[in-house]
């Protein structure tokens, strides 16, 4: 991996702002101010792109309602299972977002699961994403998936699809010297990363760790241990991979506060020479947070 830091984007998600989001946020809903507060805060730092759904809840709604829409901000959201019954439904969940959020075209429309472009409802789908790119409703259409084979999968079923959301962290590494990641790239496709705090799994004390996620202990201690030895935060640590990954265009983080948002502006960039050989990588089912029970 190269030592250079790359410039890439700072993509909020906002799945938290408008739901109960997170392993580390379980059952807790945010407050309307501590919203507003979030991506006032944002926008001051610059963090100018936002990822969002209609299944987040209000978060829609309170970006339209939050977010100054005299400077440039790019805006993503997403396509869920309930679309799917014609293109009429995906053009209406479309427009709904548009409305919602208050932007005239979207950067980025996502479909939120890649196995629904192997159903029997790929041809109306593919149908229905061509024309809403066509109609200049959105700048991109792409998808959310977990590995490179979906990604190869998802290519041959619509090569329009040019963006996808990706999960890695410092405690995953699966993708992070992938050939075909590079090879992709090189081709014009984007990828935004996530998860890069595995739903906040990663920053959590030990203590809190839920205990059907105890078999991330040991990971999560050396994480610990290392940024102990380093003198920095874990956060930086997470921060710090992400923003040196080679072929990743941007970055989704989530925040509970303005001041976390903040803290992650001003992280401290920086990964000592043997971190690689100090951290474990985490049982592949806890990098999944579908198979959480």
């Amino acid at each position: 991996m190269t030592n250079e830091l790359e410039q890439k984007s700072f993509i909020l998600g906002t799945a938290n702002l408008g739901s109960s989001y997170g392993v580390a946020n379980k059952n807790s809903t945010m407050q309307e101010s501590d919203v507003e507060k979030i991506l006032r805060t944002a926008q001051s730092l610059e963090i100018l792109e936002f990822d969002t759904a209609p299944k987040y809840g209000s978060s829609e709604i309170k970006l339209g309602k939050y977010l100054d829409q005299s400077k440039p901000i790019k805006i993503s959201t997403k396509l869920d299972e309930t679309t799917f019954g014609s293109e009429k439904l995906m053009f209406e969940s479309v427009h709904n977002s548009l409305e919602r959020t208050k932007v005239k075209k979207l950067d980025t429309l996502y479909l939120h699961n890649s196995d629904w472009l192997e159903g029997n409802k790929v041809t109306e789908i593919v149908k229905g994403l061509k024309e809403i790119l066509a109609a200049g409703l959105t700048r991109r259409i792409g998808v959310s998936v977990y590995d490179v084979e979906s990604i190869l999968r998802v290519r041959k079923v619509c090569p329009e699809i040019s963006v996808f959301q990706v999960p890695e962290n410092i405690c995953d590494r699966r993708l992070l010297s992938s050939k075909a990641m590079f090879d992709m790239k090189d081709d014009g496709i984007l990828f935004n990363v996530r998860s890069i705090f595995l739903q906040g799994l990663l920053l959590m004390p030990l203590k809190r760790i839920p205990l059907n996620l105890q078999l991330a202990g040991e990971s999560i201690s050396q994480l610990q241990n290392l940024a102990n030895r380093e003198r920095c935060s874990v956060f930086d640590l997470c921060l710090s991979y992400a923003k040196r990954i080679p072929w990743a265009r941007g970055i989704v983080i989530g925040t509970a506060s303005a001041s976390q948002l903040s803290e992650l502006a001003n992280s401290r960039e920086y990964l000592p020479l043997d971190w690689e050989s100090k951290l474990i990588r985490l049982p592949e089912w806890i990098l999944d947070p579908r198979k959480w029970l």
